[in-house]
């Protein structure tokens, strides 16, 4: 018993050292990648990103991964971090933080009120139901990665100017008209020219014959939209969207929450200062 209490104790200790702090962290540029997860491929591109939208669309993008929320939430997390470090030009509050908790499986989207209106809670909320299945995946830094191209691209695109290290967005090809079933086409002609007949013999004072026992009309045709998601399976529950609506998802949680301090610089990034 001794024994178990010692390892339950020792688990705790090593726990809590792996957790980090709001107050312990300090900005190592654009990105700050604490829980090592980001490809360094992944991390330069992302610099790139945050470099231009600072330099030519007036804001600032952080991305920063942690090993462990160590029981915080993560909104309370990213709020602290996000005042701490004061991400965006100074006075501007235009400033975008993106912050993962590995072990808790959590992504979270910190927008500066000055962003608020080009980025509401609906689209934030959906890129980061678009980046799920990289996380599922353990592909950290494609997820970012994906997550910040998706931000920069509505920041530079209201801003009208382009970001050359962003592909421009892919333009989804015409949906194809629907082929023609001339079948269908003469089936009703015949049902029109069979009612129009009626209505003349009506109208002449003709005889009027009539079918018992079928009745002839267009083919049902029917369908819905399937509710799909990310639900069930082994990981487990979460919460997806914007604040105050809670969507099921496997473990990844992604959403954002507004922020009303006042927007710094980051320190330690090309263009940014302490």
């Amino acid at each position: 018993m001794l024994a178990l209490a010692c390892a339950l104790l020792s688990l705790g200790v090593a726990s809590s050292a792996w957790a980090e702090k709001v107050s312990d962290l300090k900005p190592q540029g654009y990105v700050s990648d604490f829980a090592h997860v980001i490809d360094p491929e992944s991390s330069e591109r992302i610099t790139t990103i945050c470099t231009e939208v600072d330099h030519d669309a007036q804001a600032q993008i952080a991305v920063v991964t942690i090993n462990s929320l160590d029981g915080e939430p993560v909104e309370d997390f990213a709020v602290d971090l996000f005042k701490r470090w004061g991400v965006g030009p100074k006075g501007t509050d235009r400033g975008v933080l993106i912050l993962l908790a590995k072990s808790d499986h959590k992504l979270k989207v910190e927008v500066g009120y000055g962003l608020e209106p080009i980025l509401p809670d609906g689209m934030v909320g959906g890129f980061g139901r678009q980046v799920v299945p990289l996380l599922r995946s353990g592909n950290y830094g494609g997820a970012l990665l994906e997550d910040t191209v998706l931000i920069a691209r509505v920041i530079a695109k209201d801003r009208g100017v382009k970001l050359g290290s962003i592909p421009m967005e892919s333009q989804r090809p015409a949906r194809p008209s629907p082929p023609i079933d001339f079948g269908l086409l003469i089936f009703f002609g015949i049902i029109g020219f069979s009612i129009l007949l009626s209505v003349i013999r009506r109208a002449r004072g003709g005889p009027v014959r009539r079918r018992r026992g079928w009745w002839t009309g267009p083919p049902w045709i029917g369908g819905g939209f399937g509710g799909g998601g990310f639900g069930g399976g082994g990981w487990g529950g979460g919460w997806i969207g914007g604040r105050g609506r809670l969507r099921r998802v496997r473990r990844w949680s992604v959403g954002r929450r507004r922020s009303h301090h006042q927007l710094v610089k980051v320190a330690g990034s090309p263009g940014l200062k302490d």
